[in-house]
């Protein structure tokens, strides 16, 4: 790693509100060997002459495709894609989407490797399919990354259309494992495949990322649920979709130490955002909920609570987390 790195020449940015280019594109892999490790030497390059053209980036690869999401200056892509052409890491490369408007990026770099089956041939007609409708849909670059990359799942997804109108929630731990125990247990529960995926930040080591999608039955609205490992909240590509989150759910330990600092990392995640997403906590009925709500109130953050008398079983927290949820979901144009 780069020993610049240090003093990250990235402080301070992006400009809030600026105006950019945004550029999509996907490329097959002709990487031979651990995908993740050259990622990251590829992670390396990009922060020496990525930034110097302040061009923020996310990188991720799945099915045998690499597929990069670029914001920055028109003259700073152009270089980019310019090196990209001669890069021998892929070939075949395709743009998806290209776009001007506001940076959503917050730091130069990340990275995601999703862990799963999909035939590179099924990515490919995905790929052709979203290429020819993104135009005539409008959509923002999120949304185009979020199509391909995290396509729908679950029991009920094959019979919908791909779209975002789906509810989107956050589930962390303020210490241990419980938020991917819950996902992990929603899956099981409603049969449905649960999804998992490796990131990485500008300066950080890998963390995990699991996520489900839960169908509640015919003219029920679907429920992506996202469990997110507490020391990945930082990491650009995170913090790039938390505006499209209805709510955080805060799985909460009782150590005011651990929840406290979990409730000021998202305080600070959500501090340049317009919308910001709910935060649920559960905890058991030691945990002070009044001093949490306060700490999120002075950042701007609405806390809403829930004692559980069980937090070690996802059953018991799921079914106290579910009825705040399905009662605010339907007021928020985001899902």
């Amino acid at each position: 790693m780069n020993s610049n790195l240090n003093s990250p020449p990235w402080v301070g940015a992006p400009v809030p509100g600026e105006t950019v280019d945004r550029l999509l594109y996907a490329s097959r892999s002709c990487v031979q060997g651990p995908v993740f490790k050259e990622m990251h030497r590829i992670r390396d390059h990009a922060l020496q002459r990525n930034v110097a053209d302040n061009v923020y980036a996310a990188l991720s690869y799945q099915a045998g495709w690499f597929m990069e999401w670029m914001e920055g200056p028109s003259a700073g892509i152009q270089a980019v894609m310019r090196r990209l052409e001669r890069d021998p890491r892929h070939r075949d490369l395709r743009v998806v989407h290209h776009s001007r408007g506001p940076r959503r990026l917050p730091e130069p770099w990340s990275m995601a490797l999703r862990k799963d089956h999909e035939d590179p041939g099924d990515f490919e007609r995905r790929l052709v399919a979203l290429s020819e409708s993104a135009g005539q849909q409008r959509l923002e670059p999120a949304s185009v990354w979020r199509r391909l990359s995290m396509p729908l799942r679950g029991s009920g997804a094959a019979g919908r259309k791909e779209s975002d109108l789906y509810q989107r929630v956050m589930v962390c731990s303020a210490r241990g494992t419980q938020s991917f125990e819950l996902v992990r247990w929603l899956g099981q529960a409603h049969h449905c495949k649960v999804t998992s995926q490796r990131l990485a930040g500008a300066q950080d080591n890998d963390v995990a990322n699991d996520y489900v999608d839960v169908d509640g039955g015919p003219g029920a609205m679907l429920r992506r649920v996202v469990a997110m490992a507490r020391n990945g909240l930082h990491i650009g590509l995170f913090q790039a979709f938390l505006p499209d989150y209805s709510h955080l759910v805060l799985l909460l330990c009782g150590d005011s130490k651990h929840d406290v600092d979990l409730i000021n990392i998202l305080v600070s995640a959500c501090s340049r955002l317009s919308h910001r997403p709910v935060l649920l906590g559960l905890g058991g009925p030691g945990c002070d909920h009044a001093a949490l709500r306060a700490v999120a109130r002075n950042g701007g953050l609405v806390y809403l609570d829930c004692d559980v008398s069980d937090t070690a079983d996802a059953k018991a927290l799921w079914a106290a987390a579910e009825p705040a949820l399905d009662f605010s979901r339907t007021t928020n144009s985001q899902w």
